[in-house]
This record gives structure tokens, sequence and C-alpha cells, in this order.
């Protein structure tokens, strides 16, 4: 019976060692893919604030310098455009007017950090910005402490990735 005791440690240590830790990825890197657009979030045109926009049919070609802002915790886990859920943590943005979804390289103008996102949401509606960027993506641009930066944003192909 004196046995008993160091056997169940020894059980013990064995099961523990087993265990798996699972690191949780909080690096999600966007990797281009050919997606369908969405039913949702794409309808020719769309108000906001009095102000009318409209959705390209095509990604393909855009090009464009300008404002970028990001938004975060008080959109995490709230629905986007797209009506898939916003994880602030994830590198995608809000566009005016590319389709969703689809894929663009954002380079910070002032440092010249590139980030590629996935666009699935509607914004920035704020004069003079053209993306919005998740918090995740701001904060690998060097964004976050300023709120804004001029940015050159491309639209990508997925099909020549």
């Amino acid at each position: 019976m004196n046995f008993i005791k160091p056997l169940i440690i020894v059980v013990s240590i064995s099961l523990c060692s087993c265990t798996v830790i699972t690191k949780r990825n909080t690096n999600f890197e966007v990797i281009p893919k050919v997606e369908k657009y969405s039913k949702y979030g794409n309808p020719k045109s769309y108000e906001v604030f009095g102000k009318k926009y409209y959705t390209k049919k095509t990604h393909i070609g855009y090009s464009e310098k300008g404002i970028a802002s990001w938004y975060g915790k008080k959109f995490h886990g709230r629905l986007t455009s797209s009506r898939e859920v916003y994880n602030m943590y994830k590198l995608t943005a809000a566009h005016k007017s590319l389709p969703i979804p689809c894929y663009a390289k954002v380079t910070n103008l002032s440092n010249n950090k590139s980030i590629i996102v996935r666009i699935n949401d509607r914004g920035p509606f704020k004069k003079g910005r053209i993306i919005d960027l998740s918090y995740a993506a701001a904060k690998k641009l060097d964004i976050v402490l300023k709120g804004t930066a001029k940015v050159h944003v491309e639209a990508i192909n997925a099909r020549n990735n």
C-alpha cells in the first residue's frame, strides 16, 4: 500500500507532460485569395450622412493616396457591412467604394511600412479619409498613437498572387 502514493504522483506527472499548450495567434497574416463578392455590402449606391456613395464593380486597378484612420474597441464584435463579425485584431479595413471582399496593400508614406488588408466593411465617412483600418492593421503601420496617417492604397488582384 505504500507504493500507491508514489505511483499516483508518477502517473500525474506523466499525464501533465502530455498536455499541449496552444498559444493564441494574434498575428493574423492576410493571404489574398479569390473570393466571390459578398451579396451584402455591395449595393450599386448607398447614402451616409446625406452623401451618396457608389460601389465599384471591380477592385482591379484601384490606387489612391490619402489619409487613413483606424477603428477598434467600439466596433469590436459588431457586424460589418459584409455581415462578418468585426475583429479588431485581424488585418481588415473599411473602404467607401471598393467591392467587398477584396484585398489591398496599404503603405504608410511616412515610414514606408506596408501590410495587406482584407476589405470587409464600409467607411470611413469622415471628410478627407480614404480607408479605415482595423486596430491590428493600424498598429503594424504605426498609426495607432497618431490616429491618422498619409497612405497609399493599392488593390491587389488575388488571381496574380
